[in-house]
């Protein structure tokens, strides 16, 4: 768990480690509420349902296997809109 600071204008800095885990990035708009225990606040994003930006999975693809050339991808992408496997 990490400890911040509330500042005079009531603002506080999120972890960038959490924002990736719950994908916030910058900009996005975010929900504050209180929890139903009552017991702490939720922050969520407030655009549910709306794409996230390819930002939100660095560090959370594994990669596998070797990379693929651009003109392997593109080949991949024709043969998909034909039909070939």
């Amino acid at each position: 768990m990490t400890t911040m600071i509330l500042s005079g204008k009531r603002q506080v800095v999120l972890p960038a480690e959490l924002c990736r885990q719950v994908s916030l990035a910058p900009g996005t708009r975010v929900r504050v509420e209180l929890a139903p225990n009552g017991e702490g606040i939720l922050v969520r994003s407030a655009s549910a349902g709306e794409t996230k930006p390819a930002s939100v999975l660095f560090d959370r693809v594994e990669r596998r296997g070797k990379p693929l050339a651009v003109e392997d991808l593109q080949g991949l992408a024709v043969a998909k809109k034909q039909g070939k496997p």
